[in-house]
C-alpha cells in the first residue's frame, strides 16, 4: 500500500531553468567543472541570474571562468579579469576601489572559492597586487 505524502517530491529533483544566456556558460562550465561543487555553483553564482540586477555582471563573470583554456594560457591576465569580474557582481554599486577590494576580506574568501568550486584547485593563483596597482596608475585608473 503507498501512502501519499504531501511534502515528498513528486517526479524527482527539478532541474533549474536559467535565463538561455546563462545556461549556455552553465553548460560550458560544466563539462570542466569539478561535479562535487556543483551546488556551491548553483548558490553562489548560477540562481543569482535570477535577480535583474545581478544578470550583468554575471555574464561577465562566467564568460571568464568559461574560458579555461584561456587560464592556462595566460594564468596572471586572466586570474585579474576574474577577480574584476567578481568585484562587479559583488560589489553591483562599485563603491571599492582597487586597493579596498583587495582589503575586502569576504571578496577575497570569494575569489579562493571561485577557483576552488569552478576549476577545483585551492592553489589561487597571484595577481600581484602591488605591480596591478602601479599598471592601473599609469593607465590613469
Amino acid at each position: 500500500m503507498k501512502i501519499w505524502n504531501p511534502f515528498g517530491r513528486r517526479n524527482g529533483p527539478k532541474e533549474t531553468q536559467y535565463p538561455e544566456e546563462v545556461a549556455l556558460l552553465v553548460e560550458r562550465i560544466e563539462k570542466f567543472a569539478p561535479p562535487q561543487y556543483r551546488e556551491q555553483r548553483n548558490v553562489y553564482y548560477y540562481n543569482y541570474s535570477m535577480l535583474g540586477q545581478y544578470m550583468k555582471p554575471l555574464l561577465a563573470l562566467l564568460e571568464v571562468v568559461s574560458r579555461v583554456d584561456r587560464l592556462r594560457q595566460r594564468r596572471l591576465d586572466t586570474a585579474r579579469e576574474i577577480f574584476l569580474r567578481l568585484k562587479d557582481f559583488y560589489d553591483l554599486k562599485d563603491r571599492l576601489t582597487l586597493e579596498e577590494a583587495f582589503e575586502e576580506r569576504n571578496l577575497m574568501e570569494r575569489y579562493s572559492q571561485l577557483f576552488l568550486f569552478f576549476y577545483g584547485t585551492k592553489r589561487v593563483p597571484d595577481l600581484e597586487k602591488e605591480a596591478w596597482l602601479e599598471e592601473r596608475k599609469k593607465q590613469g585608473f
